[in-house]
């Protein structure tokens, strides 16, 4: 099976200190290619990912595209059947993704190889999947082309982007009032936002690629004590903190929920506010941030002046703009998914570890 399979991890796994076609030769030892064919195919690889000619520069010399094309061609050094791929583009800029796809295309095209690729960009989705499968927690909710996936939300797709709302009872009404409109399908509650580092308020320094530091925020808020470094390698965390949204905070303090004799590490005024909301303790004001409305329904353009009169019912509800479109791959898959911010969970490897412990005791006891 291993040589019938090449894979591209996610995370960079290039030796820097070696030359472009030193890794390349290694990989190929390993799959135990004799020093001619191995000199065949490292040339042939590298001209499919357009490195021909650079084979002898150091690795860490490359830029992150010139990685990425030879890390694909490590993955195609033993010409496997199927080629799977990890968020090949993560952190790529929009040139260096086009050329990554236009590679991609070329080696299902040219080789007929198939290739299982991991992404969480629609567009590059909708670029190069004969077929999508879209994932939850684990399962397949979703399996089809992409224009089937978007016939199911066929009609329109109407987003309507209202003022700050402080209470969840009337967007509960709202959604209920707007459900029982005849020729809407579907009614859910997002936030125009961006999350992840926006929602703590951090400006990204310039020169970071912002995908590959919302990659290290996903990993702080997975980690109550990656969490607990960062405070002391970042004192300016704690002002962050002080000043994020409710929400925000509340998601930082479940990360200490079961941990709580961690929080003692933690600057004073910040575990002191992670307490009380554990404890229920702290009150502030919740406010939904540009809160979006979006809308599946057949004959969009003539049930908008019914949606906006229903809105204006409610006092308190103001609209600040109103879009219509046709249903896109993101639509699919906020409608299968939700919009909810998924958490990580810190203890997903502990509870692994602990199920394959106990599948060997339940074997020794046989």
């Amino acid at each position: 099976v291993r040589k019938s399979i090449g894979v591209v991890f996610q995370e960079p796994s290039l030796d820097g200190d070696m030359k472009a076609r030193e890794n390349l030769e290694l990989h190929a030892i390993l799959y135990g290619m004799n020093k001619r064919k191995r000199r065949e195919k490292i040339s042939e690889v590298l001209k499919l990912v357009d490195l021909d000619g650079k084979e002898e520069m150091y690795a860490k010399n490359y830029s992150g595209g010139m990685k990425r094309r030879l890390e694909i061609a490590r993955g195609l050094i033993h010409t496997p059947k199927v080629l799977f791929l990890d968020e090949p583009t993560l952190g790529l800029d929009p040139q260096t993704r086009r050329k990554i796809w236009e590679k991609i295309k070329q080696l299902n095209r040219e080789l007929d190889m198939t290739i299982l690729l991991t992404t969480h960009y629609m567009e590059e989705a909708d670029e190069l999947a004969h077929r999508i499968c879209i994932m939850d927690h684990g399962k397949i909710i979703a399996l089809d082309t992409s224009e089937n996936l978007k016939h199911k939300l066929s009609g329109d797709i109407i987003e309507i982007t209202l003022e700050e709302i402080n209470s969840r009872t009337i967007v509960d009404k709202l959604i209920y009032k707007l459900r029982s409109i005849n020729g809407i399908r579907e009614v859910t509650m997002g936030s125009a936002d961006k999350k992840d580092i926006e929602e703590l308020n951090i400006k990204i320094p310039k020169g970071v690629n912002p995908q590959i530091m919302k990659q290290r925020m996903k990993e702080l808020m997975s980690d109550p004590e990656k969490f607990i470094k960062a405070t002391k390698k970042f004192p300016m965390a704690k002002n962050f903190f002080i000043k994020a949204p409710l929400e925000a905070k509340e998601r930082i303090a479940k990360l200490f929920k079961g941990h709580q004799e961690l929080i003692s590490h933690l600057p004073e005024d910040m575990g002191e506010i992670i307490n009380k909301i554990l404890s229920g303790e702290y009150k502030e004001e919740k406010m939904m941030q540009n809160p979006v409305l979006t809308i599946s329904c057949e004959n969009g353009g003539k049930l908008i002046s019914e949606i906006i009169q229903n809105i204006n019912n409610f006092d308190s509800l103001n609209v600040k703009s109103v879009e219509m479109h046709n249903p896109t791959l993101e639509d699919v898959f906020l409608f299968y998914t939700g919009k909810e911010i998924r958490e990580e969970n810190s203890n997903r490897s502990k509870n692994i570890k602990n199920h394959i412990t106990m599948r060997q005791l339940r074997s020794e006891r046989r």
